[in-house]
């Protein structure tokens, strides 16, 4: 009986709870649900448009065939000036630069006098001023200039030639920045310029576009709004709030234009496939080839070179160019599709999704297993295909993975509490084991019906060691105080272990004040190398937090000195398995691997890097912050081991680290001594750890 009214309680309230979680945005559940419903309505039905427009959407890329013909970026102005020199002479409606110019040209003759010690003024007839010459043709153009949002200062003045306008009372929810990057001051005669940061989501992933943003208590657009403006030669912007509009959404006017945006000031993007739009090599452009596809078009102006670094992910596309994000904002606009939500949509949304999960958890309560997976997954199913009909058809921003979602996971929930309640003796059996066997042993008992053995397999892991320094002589400062002792190794050990497991490591054993641990047993982990050396490196940065909760859980009894750590991670063969008696057996490893990490640990006393690794795991691990350390000969090997440890460095110091590291590998003392003449100050005033200096020092 009181299964039966758990039931049915849960089959009422779970829904209940969902869905005001789902109202009150709890974790992010709605506006995460809702992200990703967008991903799969895009992904189902890619965003197709007004055909016409597209013809007219232009991207000319600076790819790698325009640098490998032209040279390295930046380019010199004079080549921007020619460019769009010949992409003007073609009358297109507006061209955009969705390239940042805030410094001035590296190639101008002032630049180069100084740079070869020239007299001044002797290069001003042989080399044409590149800035100037682009400042003319951006002024004799429909252009758009390209500006970033920033929380660092720029050297430019800004340069607005456009604002936003305000109908309504309230202050919006924007994208906002203490600074903007500019165009130089020889270039701020473009009719129009506009910010080109994007509002990523949590997973990097663009689905909205900020189309006005807040700098210095003022309104401005962005880069696809002033294209748009510029077009039409249209004065400025308009953003009437949501008050104001008679909807659940704000407006803003350019021109002719009306976008709706979100509550944030964003375009929700529906996005199609970005090889549809007309790519031409800015190579082709220079060299006056392609360009009839330029006449009245909307043209942008970017790179797709890698290096250059603007590159993008929507759901279509893992990685696109910047330059097509602004095109697909401009189709999506001139097409005039908008994507609408609304507070009283998702409400309804909500109370619907409940009273069906509500229905179909009490059928499940009462129907056999199998038509209740049937029911579950027919309601579920038929809810997110309603969303999906509401998207194409009304363009209605539905949350079909919430709707579904609930009616899923409530389903499940009940089953699972039936399943539960059936299992109970089964459970009291696991519980017996699991004194005295590792979950993973039990589960494997009860999976094969079997009685664990000896014995083992070899196989390639990951072994990991960890040890509290500096805790022997702790335990004698408080030997008359083993409660708190207690306290401390408990919550250290504690914590420690929560990392290892999160990622997915295997715990081996305590030994006293140490841990041992291992990945790629039972389960086969192909990145072992890799999960164990981020569990080392998140147990090493959450240090000072871990030391300041620790103060304040020991009180008066608080240390003196803060712990720390030493971590030795090995990566190779060993034996692993069930090892002990028949009376009782341990899970564990046994092999050389397992005998080189335990050696490696120690040395972080010598180098006091905190995270040694052995070669293996630093090359199957390639964490971009692992450096090498030095050849080092470990207790118990005939032969040196390479090893290496976690150290982020700078660029700067990092390329003395290595000069440093192969000199000690090669045993040169000479020239660690001479390096470390050098640029020992340079490394004293950085982070770079004291003990490894003097062990570079010492050798």
């Amino acid at each position: 009986m009181k299964n039966r009214v758990l039931l049915h309680l849960t089959a009422i309230i779970l829904p209940l709870m969902l869905g005001i979680g789902l109202l009150m945005d709890i974790a992010g559940l709605s506006s995460r649900s809702r992200d990703l419903s967008l991903d799969i309505y895009t992904r189902l039905q890619p965003f197709e448009g007004n055909q016409e427009i597209l013809e007219k959407l232009v991207f000319v890329d600076v790819d790698e065939a325009s640098l490998a013909a032209f040279g390295q970026w930046p380019w010199p102005r004079h080549y921007m000036a020619v460019l769009l020199q010949n992409i003007g002479l073609q009358d297109p409606r507006v061209i955009g630069f969705d390239i940042l110019f805030s410094e001035a040209d590296r190639f101008n003759p002032a630049a180069i006098e100084a740079l070869g010690g020239l007299p001044e003024g002797s290069l001003s007839d042989a080399i044409p001023d590149g800035d100037g010459n682009f400042g003319a043709m951006l002024e004799l153009t429909p252009s758009v200039v390209a500006l970033a949002l920033s929380n660092e200062t720029g050297s430019q003045t800004s340069y607005l030639p456009a604002g936003v306008s305000v109908i309504g009372e309230g202050r919006p929810i924007l994208l906002e920045a203490a600074h903007l990057l500019s165009p130089v001051e020889g270039l701020q005669t473009a009719p129009g310029a506009g910010f080109v940061s994007l509002s990523l989501e949590r997973d990097s992933v663009v689905r909205y576009a900020p189309m006005i943003a807040r700098y210095d208590d003022r309104l401005i657009p962005s880069f696809s709004a002033e294209m748009l403006r510029v077009a039409q030669g249209a004065r400025g912007h308009v953003l009437k709030q949501s008050g104001e509009t008679g909807e659940a959404v704000n407006q803003l006017r350019t021109g002719r234009i009306i976008s709706k945006l979100d509550e944030f000031g964003r375009l929700p993007l529906y996005l199609g496939h970005a090889d549809r739009f007309t790519t031409i090599s800015a190579a082709d452009i220079l060299q006056g080839e392609n360009l009839e596809a330029l006449a009245d078009a909307f043209i942008i102006i970017g790179s797709s070179a890698t290096g250059l670094k603007d590159i993008q992910s929507t759901a279509l596309d893992a990685a696109i160019p910047g330059p097509i994000i602004h095109l697909h904002i401009l189709h999506q606009i001139l097409s005039e599709v908008t994507l609408s939500s609304s507070a009283i949509t998702e409400l309804a949304e909500i109370i619907l999704s409940v009273i069906a999960a509500m229905i179909l958890a009490l059928i499940c309560i009462r129907l056999a297993v199998a038509p209740s997976i049937i029911a579950v997954l027919a309601g579920a199913s038929v809810a997110a295909c309603l969303s999906y009909y509401g998207f194409t058809l009304q363009m209605t921003l539905t949350n079909a993975v919430a709707n579904g979602g609930l009616i899923l996971l409530t389903g499940i929930t009940v089953m699972f509490l039936r399943a539960l309640a059936e299992e109970t003796n089964r459970r009291q059996l696991r519980a017996a084991f699991g004194q005295y066997l590792s979950p993973t042993m039990v589960k494997s008992i009860e999976q094969s019906g079997q009685k664990p053995e000896l014995g083992g397999i070899t196989t390639d892991i990951s072994v990991f060691f960890l040890d509290i320094r500096g805790f022997t002589s702790l335990s004698e400062t408080l030997a008359d105080k083993p409660q708190t002792l207690t306290r401390i190794i408990n919550f250290m050990l504690d914590h420690c272990t929560q990392i290892i497991l999160k990622h997915g490591g295997t715990l081996d054993k305590y030994i006293g004040d140490a841990i041992m641990a291992f990945w790629n047993a039972p389960l086969e982990q192909a990145d072992h190398a890799r999960r164990s050396v981020d569990a080392a490196i998140e147990i090493e940065n959450s240090l000072p937090e871990l030391n300041r909760q620790l103060d304040q859980l020991m009180g008066e009894d608080r240390l003196e000195e803060p712990l720390s750590i030493g971590i030795g991670i090995a990566t190779g063969p060993a034996v692993v398995g069930n090892f002990g008696s028949r009376q009782r057996l341990s899970y564990s490893v046994l092999g050389d691997t397992v005998n080189l990490a335990a050696r490696l640990e120690p040395v972080v006393k010598q180098t006091g890097v905190a995270i040694t690794l052995a070669d293996q795991t630093a090359r199957k691990a390639a964490h971009p912050d692992i450096v090498s350390l030095t050849a080092f000969t470990v207790r118990g090997r005939q032969e040196s081991e390479p090893i290496h440890g976690y150290l982020p460095l700078s660029e700067e110091i990092h390329t003395i680290h290595h000069a440093l590291a192969q000199a000690a590998s090669q045993q040169d003392k000479d020239a660690c001594q001479a390096i470390i003449n050098t640029h020992g100050e340079t490394l004293a005033n950085t982070a770079y750890p004291q003990r490894l200096l003097d062990f570079y020092r010492n050798l």
